[in-house]
């Protein structure tokens, strides 16, 4: 962005101030100055001239002989320009003089000339001979005295420079970052500087006098997430022409070409309110508009003449038969202003920012005005921005107010902030006075709501509500306009070592399980592909699915809603290349789309997962040959987790009850985790590859995966709180094995809630699995299973006749729970 120290200077008094000073302050307080340009006018000794007679050239038709009086003297010029009349005041330069070449754009110095047997005491000048580049073009020579330039009157042989005012101009280049879009505004920079300065901001907001509405146009926001705020100003009779000069100026020295008087003026409140306007031709309209986002392939037409082809997410403004213009981006060819126009609808809105820029980069183009749009723009200033365009428009384009019309609301809710020394001091440690703060604070624009000798309120202006709304947020307003660079530097007062969360201690547990437990930390892409899902026979949710738009490849489509389909393809590509034997496991994070996106909140839903595979036998098979793993070896494994993680009592282990979700499972060995509670959940699953996907992926042997919902585990764990220790027993744990027959149909988990329910809780401690038979001397669609259950009580020993009752209880509660069940001797 580039801004004039002459306009700033309007708002902040800086005269006598050196320009290096003020781009230092700025870009020390966080406003890059990226560059100081000096412009200065390089022609040299013009003056202005009063052409009295115009006479035909004896020796060529096109050519004139002008006579002009400078005020002290006359001289005669050969001129062949055809826009020239007796009466206008123009540019004149004499021998000596420097101007630039109309051929080569070069400055050069003007010499004695004879044209066609004449001699030429000098020459008039056009626009581009003067290298002007802020005034409104015209076909041949500047007429000074043109109404449309409202320089006033004019005295003969004054300097060229005094009339037009073309002092040497200091301009700033600079560089705003993304979340301050306040300082996109003549005004929001003027504030920095008066802060900076602590010098007096000259803004007086403008407010309206009596009630401007009419309803001779109608105005509607039909999608509330693009505009939360929308009006037009009717303004009939208008004439268009040249800007005045000094809006001309000033628009150029910030780097944007004059057009002609509305443009210019919508152009020069957008730049020095920074809320953008557009005008639209009043008569191209039906007295309606509204906002609305576009549907997939319509069709517009922009002013530069390019047909653009519009998406869902590109927000339009449009009349109830088409779009008329790209919402905060860029007008339509079918509502421009032309030469013709005469009356005009000019809006003014507050586009929210995600939606202007999503919309703006899905037709490929990006103006200045969406560039203020996507870092937000002040709603409170956007009518009072629209009003300043209508007086300028009524004085410099002889317009008409005829009322203005709006929808939506254009105020946000207020933010308060209590501010206190004390953490001023902890954060940068220093001590900054309260006065100070307070007239830093004030001097941005902040309000005090009040204050005692250790804290003081303020209310955020409603500019600066995108990106302060807490206590740090202020003290970075003190501190950058205090100076970073007064800071002294200091060493940390560190009174204790550096610790962990409790959460990082339990991330560092689970790893520490897995690696002792023989396991590879594995990381994979988040970027996944269809193909992939297919391949491994898992499946994608299209509806919650984050789809990447511009994919580097068909394998990196969208961002992953599974952990499994990334860990096979690891699994595929290690057992390829030779690698049998492995146990790999991997964090990571799954993402979904859980509800449409706002200004505040992506909609996107990140999950944390814990996925991991057993394959192969790790041992050295030359010294310790083993059996291979199994559905128990993994189950091993989940129960070893979950005991170290000290939640072990709330889980529960069920078949596989919906195999279609678990398509790429083995229907019968695989089991789902379920953490119990106030509501139980379901936090994943472990078991054994199904075997058409295994020899799909031409496996040799059996794989055993599992995935887990890690943020729920964590979620599950109690943290912090007070150690409590117990004094040790002094009686020793009695363990009996109990072996029976049962229906293979009944589960380990059934089973272990009916011990549970038909034994003392006072010195039942646990059961667990340790022997299943399958086979010869067993009934067909029967098993043998054998558990050992655990009994303590810690005052006392447990005596021989309370044992075996305790175990004769359980007994005869799983005689009477399980049909069939019979005890093996």
């Amino acid at each position: 962005m580039q801004v004039s120290l002459e306009w700033l200077n309007e708002y902040v008094d800086l005269e006598g101030i050196e320009p290096e000073l003020i781009a230092h302050k700025l870009t020390m307080s966080g406003l890059e100055v990226e560059e100081i340009e000096i412009k200065k006018q390089k022609f040299t000794n013009i003056i202005t001239a009063l052409i009295k007679k115009i006479d035909n050239h004896p020796d060529a038709d096109k050519l004139h002989l002008v006579t002009v009086d400078t005020g002290n003297s006359e001289k005669t010029v050969v001129c062949g320009a055809q826009n020239i009349k007796e009466g206008q005041i123009i540019p004149y330069a004499s021998v000596g003089s420097k101007v630039f070449s109309r051929k080569t754009g070069e400055l050069f110095e003007l010499t004695p000339a004879v044209i066609r047997g004449v001699e030429s005491q000098g020459m008039l000048c056009s626009q581009d001979e003067l290298g002007l580049e802020g005034m409104q073009k015209e076909d041949g020579i500047l007429i000074l005295n043109n109404p449309a330039l409202a320089l006033g009157e004019i005295k003969l042989g004054e300097p060229l420079e005094k009339v037009l005012n073309l002092n040497d101009e200091t301009v700033f280049h600079l560089a705003p970052t993304a979340n301050r879009g306040d300082q996109m505004s003549v005004i929001g920079v003027a504030r920095e500087l008066s802060a900076l300065f602590n010098k007096k901001l000259k803004f007086s907001p403008l407010s309206a006098t009596k009630d401007a509405s009419t309803d001779k146009f109608k105005v509607e926001i039909k999608d509330e997430e693009a505009c939360k705020y929308y009006s037009i100003a009717l303004l009939k009779d208008i004439k268009i022409k040249p800007a005045p000069e000094f809006i001309q100026r000033r628009v150029t020295a910030c780097g944007m070409r004059p057009i002609n008087n509305v443009v210019d003026i919508t152009n020069y409140v957008m730049l020095e309110f920074g809320t953008p306007l557009h005008a639209f031709d009043f008569d191209k309209l039906d007295n309606y508009l509204c906002v609305r986002y576009a549907k997939e392939g319509e069709k517009l037409t922009t002013i530069d003449e390019v047909e653009r082809t519009l998406t869902n997410e590109t927000v339009v403004i449009a009349t109830e038969k088409e779009p008329v213009c790209l919402a905060g981006v860029f007008g339509g060819n079918n509502s421009e202003i032309d030469d013709d126009t005469k009356n005009i609808a000019l809006e003014a809105a507050f586009f929210a920012s995600h939606t202007n820029r999503k919309s703006a980069r899905s037709v490929g183009y990006r103006s200045e005005a969406s560039a203020r749009f996507e870092r937000g723009v002040d709603i409170e200033l956007v009518q009072m921005g629209l009003m300043q365009a209508v007086n300028l428009l009524i004085k410099y384009a002889d317009a008409k107010f005829e009322g203005m019309t709006e929808c939506g609301k254009n105020k946000k809710d207020d933010i308060e902030i209590t501010l206190r020394g004390s953490e001023i001091k902890r954060i940068l440690g220093i001590e900054i006075e309260q006065s100070k703060c307070v007239e830093i604070l004030q001097n941005l624009g902040f309000e005090l709501l009040g204050k005692n000798e250790i804290a003081a309120k303020f209310k955020v202006p409603s500019y600066r509500t995108n990106d302060v709304y807490r206590e740090i947020d202020l003290i970075e307003e003190v501190a950058r306009i205090s100076g970073y660079d007064s800071i002294p530097p200091t060493l940390m007062n560190i009174k204790e070592g550096a610790t962990i969360t409790p959460e990082q201690r339990i991330l560092k547990q689970i790893n520490e399980m897995f690696i002792n437990s023989g396991f590879d930390e594995i990381i994979t892409t988040s970027l996944v592909g269809d193909n992939l899902y297919k391949e491994y026979m898992t499946e994608i949710n299209k509806e919650t699915a984050l789809i990447v738009k511009n994919p580097q490849s068909e394998d990196a489509t969208t961002l992953r809603q599974q952990m499994m389909p990334n860990l096979l393809n690891v699994i595929k590509l290690n057992f390829d290349m030779g690698n049998k034997n492995f146990r790999l496991y991997e964090i990571g994070k799954v993402f979904n789309i859980k509800e449409k996106a706002t200004e505040d909140y992506s909609g996107v839903e990140e999950t944390r997962k814990l996925s991991g595979c057993i394959f192969g036998n790790i041992n050295n098979e030359m010294w310790n040959k083993k059996d291979a793993p199994d559905f128990y070896t993994l189950k091993g494994v989940m129960e070893n987790l979950f005991d170290i993680l000290g939640i072990e009592k709330r889980i529960v282990y069920s078949n596989l009850k919906n195999s279609e979700n678990f398509k790429f499972m083995h229907p019968y060995q695989t089991a789902t985790v379920e953490l119990l509670g106030k509501n139980p959940l379901n936090i994943g699953y472990f078991g054994k590859l199904h075997p058409i996907l295994a020899d799909k992926m031409k496996l040799n042997q059996d794989l055993f995966v599992f995935e887990l919902d890690l943020e729920a585990i964590l979620g599950a764990i109690q943290t912090g709180g007070v150690v409590k220790y117990k004094k040790l027993p002094q009686t020793t744990p009695i363990m009996r094995d109990i072996a029976f027959i049962a229906d293979k149909k009944i589960s380990n988990s059934d089973i272990l809630k009916t011990v549970k329910k038909f034994s003392d809780k006072n010195i039942f401690k646990g059961a667990k699995i340790f022997d299943i038979y399958e086979g010869k001397n067993i009934e067909e669609g029967k098993r043998s299973v054998a558990y050992r259950i655990v009994l303590h009580d810690e005052n006392k020993t447990l005596t021989d006749e309370i044992i075996e009752a305790e175990i004769s209880k359980i007994k005869q509660g799983l005689e009477k729970s399980f049909e069939g069940l019979s005890f093996r001797q």
